[in-house]
């Protein structure tokens, strides 16, 4: 049986006001990057399951492709955040769902990766950045201090279809 799919999009941290990064749907940016972009609209060609702990895409336009989310790590995450890209056959493992029913806006995209015992992931955030779009990035257990002011944290939900 196919697992039951869904739209990635953005939600405000509990207890906060939503901004103008609320309720964006997270795109493939395309033209040969493998980027993730935040729209209003919903895509038109990518919806997403779950495989596993995988989150895999697949395309209305390209049959029997697959493109999974992933986690990307520059070394020792120095600068407190790292690219978050949709990458063709490939994919982060330990991706779950976590604090409601399923299909509610209450479930929120975790990532349970850790390295010396210590977890990693530290939620997402979106940066007004070079690719004149809205773009997610995932946060480090090496962020110290206030994130740039071109930068918001929100949580990742998914609205399911």
């Amino acid at each position: 049986m196919a697992s039951k799919q869904f739209f990635l999009k953005t939600a405000p941290l509990p207890d906060e006001e939503p901004s103008q990064y609320t309720n964006l749907y997270l795109r493939h940016f395309g033209s040969g990057m493998d980027s993730i972009v935040l729209t209003p609209g919903q895509p038109k060609f990518i919806k997403g399951h779950m495989d596993g702990s995988r989150i895999t895409f697949n395309s209305a336009s390209h049959e029997g492709r697959k493109w999974g989310l992933a986690l990307r790590k520059d070394g020792e995450q120095y600068a407190g955040w790292e690219k978050v890209e949709i990458v063709e056959r490939e994919g982060s493992d330990k991706l779950l769902f976590t604090g409601g029913e399923e299909g509610s806006v209450k479930e929120v995209l975790e990532c349970e990766e850790e390295f010396a015992e210590e977890k990693v992931w530290k939620g997402w955030m979106v940066c007004d950045w070079a690719h004149g779009y809205p773009q997610l990035f995932w946060v480090t257990h090496k962020l110290n201090g206030e994130l740039p002011s071109f930068c918001h944290r929100v949580q990742i939900v998914r609205e399911m279809l």
